[in-house]
């Protein structure tokens, strides 16, 4: 009985030694001179480490990083937590919410049980609260109507958007040429469109003398691949009035950062 009881000390020793080894690690590596945000706290064979937080320096916010993982472990309360913090911090953002979940930041949070367990064991405090958030829309979903030019747009991308090949892409790249040197600003689809077709009508003379022959195969394929954009629906995004960057780096007037949530 004694040894067994020696035993269980012991081991509730060297497990207490270990947890504490293994917190004072975590607490130096995430140790930062600047300002940060905190993604939680640490876990030690299946178990979280209370007050072992795992923190990340804000100024490494702008470097690439990817959460990963099963449905149902957290990958979606991961962005909302980053989100939110960031707002905290004065910072703004931008999500693609293509689920429709995301946009509950914009009401406060329900407290359980099993919400105030997992923070008492985490060491964070719940406080739910709703998040300055502006929904937008490239489609027809609700919110702010995002809008861009064609011209806005340029060649390059536009030729990624429409899948063209290099012969395709120079066309394309002439077409707005023209349009520059014209003063002929191509706003939707359907100004592209006409463009094409006059290059290959009316205008092909034109064209040819100024910046050489094209293709009428290869406009046609052009002309082609904007109709087939245009039906999924890409002329409710193209056209005025264009949206700016500006527009995404507004802070509400208690300087919390806005959630941009763009409802794919």
């Amino acid at each position: 009985m004694i040894c067994a009881k020696i035993s269980i000390f012991t081991s509730n020793f060297f497990r207490m030694s270990r947890q504490d080894e293994f917190f004072n690690h975590i607490t130096e590596g995430n140790t930062c001179k600047g300002d940060y945000i905190t993604l939680g706290s640490a876990m030690l064979d299946g178990q979280t480490i209370k007050d072992a937080f795992v923190n990340v320096p804000l100024k490494t916010m702008n470097r690439h990083g990817l959460i990963a993982g099963a449905t149902g472990t957290g990958k979606t309360k991961s962005l909302q937590v980053i989100a939110e913090q960031l707002s905290e911090k004065g910072i703004p953002s931008i999500l693609m919410d293509l689920k429709g979940d995301l946009s509950g930041l914009a009401q406060p949070g329900s407290n359980n049980k099993h919400i105030e367990w997992r923070h008492g064991s985490i060491g964070i405090p719940y406080e739910p609260k709703p998040m300055p958030v502006e929904l937008m829309s490239i489609s027809e979903e609700k919110g702010v109507k995002l809008k861009a030019t064609v011209s806005e747009f340029g060649p390059v991308l536009m030729s990624k958007i429409l899948d063209l090949n290099s012969t395709q892409s120079g066309i394309l790249s002439i077409i707005f040429k023209y349009s520059d040197d014209n003063d002929l600003p191509l706003l939707n689809l359907e100004d592209l469109k006409k463009l094409l077709q006059y290059s290959k009508e009316e205008g092909k003379e034109k064209f040819k003398a100024d910046y050489g022959s094209m293709s009428s195969m290869s406009i046609g394929t052009i002309l082609r691949k904007v109709i087939e954009l245009e039906s999924q629906g890409a002329e409710s995004f193209f056209g005025e009035l264009s949206f700016e960057i500006e527009d995404l780096m507004q802070t509400d007037r208690q300087g919390n950062g806005i959630i941009n949530i763009i409802r794919l």
